[in-house]
């Protein structure tokens, strides 16, 4: 055979060859792209294909689109979705399911936002309809409990606890013990929670049913929540009239005293507050509600905010770096409030908070204050109370039984 046409020969042969590897490529796929949507099927639109995913900043219309609508059919299923929720409450992360059947007509769109679902469908008519359906929660049970060792945070971290907990455990104690001053090495804590999902698996948030705190300062300090509050083992409110520090997670660098050296002045004069030291720009809260009676600058405390919560009580908050947005006198605000940030405005050698307390016209050591309850249990739920009170206390006995147990054995080995 001659060179040039052996060399013809070859090419034609292994032209067939790639032809018929991207035709059994094609075919592959299709099966592949069929099996993908028969997999992503419930079981009444098995055999139909299935197309989802989130809107990620795209108009369902352009979706509907691009999953084989017409135009007309695409403008009918966005204007009956819109008739059932407002379309720009949808975000990028909401997710749509589009079913069309195996001649690709349209069978019914799905789209989820939190935890509500939205099906639009076509009545008898050929007209679009879409319906809401609320999702239900499952809640997993979950509990830990362990030994505070250099911190708190750190320590409820290694015993399993997740951030979203711990920061919340936080604050529902923040009434009742100053996580700032109070915890010593030793103290122990118990907190039980709720893991919620969906029914189709997404992650929803925790919640605390239970916890406890038992310090060498704090003494024993209960959480339970009931009718959508927490109260102690008596049955008075958590939530105090104040909160036990304008600041998270901070330090106490200088406390009240009626003879201090000032390092500014380098004289000795009475500090009638409590300092915390602070990162600059650390966000400073409104320990009560209130109405913002100053909010300027002046030469010793620099910027400050200070705010009367009622005829007894009035606090200041000085050296801010800023005011917060719209603090300005006249004001109201409520407790928990952001007012400012941490700066060293004034009279001062570092960024930290001077907060003071009055009370009836005197000065107040804030960290010694005995702070008044919000309320407390209705009468007529008091039985209803102690009998979930009851019951709460077991199951933290039992996780603080079981931790200890463990711990025991962890020292043995």
């Amino acid at each position: 055979m001659r060179p040039r046409r052996l060399k013809n020969l070859i090419f034609r042969t292994l032209l067939y060859g790639t032809s018929l590897g991207l035709i059994w490529m094609g075919m592959r796929l299709h099966m592949r792209l069929n099996a993908h949507a028969a997999f992503h099927n419930n079981r009444p639109d098995q055999g139909a294909a299935a197309y989802e995913g989130i809107l990620s900043r795209r108009r369902l219309y352009d979706i509907l689109r691009e999953t084989g609508s017409d135009a007309q059919e695409a403008t009918a299923t966005s204007q009956a979705l819109g008739k059932a929720i407002n379309v720009r409450r949808l975000g990028p992360q909401d997710r749509y399911r589009v079913v069309r059947s195996t001649s690709g007509s349209f069978l019914h769109l799905t789209l989820t936002h939190e935890l509500e679902r939205y099906i639009v469908t076509t009545d008898d008519e050929g007209r679009f309809r879409a319906k809401k359906r609320r999702m239900a929660l499952i809640a997993h049970n979950n509990h830990a409990a362990g030994t505070v060792e250099n911190s708190l945070w750190l320590s409820m971290e290694s015993a399993g606890v997740p951030a979203e907990i711990i920061l919340r455990f936080t604050e529902i104690f923040q009434w009742t013990v100053d996580f700032l001053t109070e915890p010593r090495d030793g103290d122990r804590f118990t907190v039980v929670w709720n893991e919620h999902k969906t029914t189709d698996g997404r992650p929803w948030g925790y919640s605390i049913k239970s916890g406890a705190y038992r310090g060498a300062v704090t003494g024993e300090r209960w959480a339970i929540l009931f009718d959508n509050d927490y109260y102690d083992e008596k049955g008075e409110s958590l939530r105090r009239m104040f909160l036990r520090a304008p600041l998270r997670f901070s330090r106490i660098s200088s406390r009240f005293s009626r003879d201090r050296y000032h390092p500014v002045l380098r004289i000795n004069r009475p500090h009638h507050g409590t300092d915390y030291a602070a990162p600059r720009g650390t966000p400073v809260h409104s320990v009560a509600g209130g109405v913002v009676i100053a909010a300027h600058r002046e030469r010793g405390f620099g910027n400050i905010v200070t705010i009367r919560h009622n005829a007894v009580y009035t606090t200041l908050y000085g050296h801010l770096n800023k005011f917060a947005k719209g603090i300005r006198k006249g004001v109201r605000v409520k407790q928990g409030k952001v007012i400012g940030y941490v700066g060293s405005t004034g009279l001062a050698t570092g960024p930290h908070l001077h907060f003071q307390i009055e009370k009836n016209g005197r000065w107040m050591d804030f960290l010694k204050l005995d702070l008044p309850f919000a309320h407390s249990i209705a009468k007529n739920r008091r039985e209803a109370f102690l009998a979930h009170r009851n019951r709460i206390m077991a199951e933290i006995e039992g996780a603080t039984a079981s931790a200890q147990s463990s711990e025991a054995d962890v020292k043995i080995q």
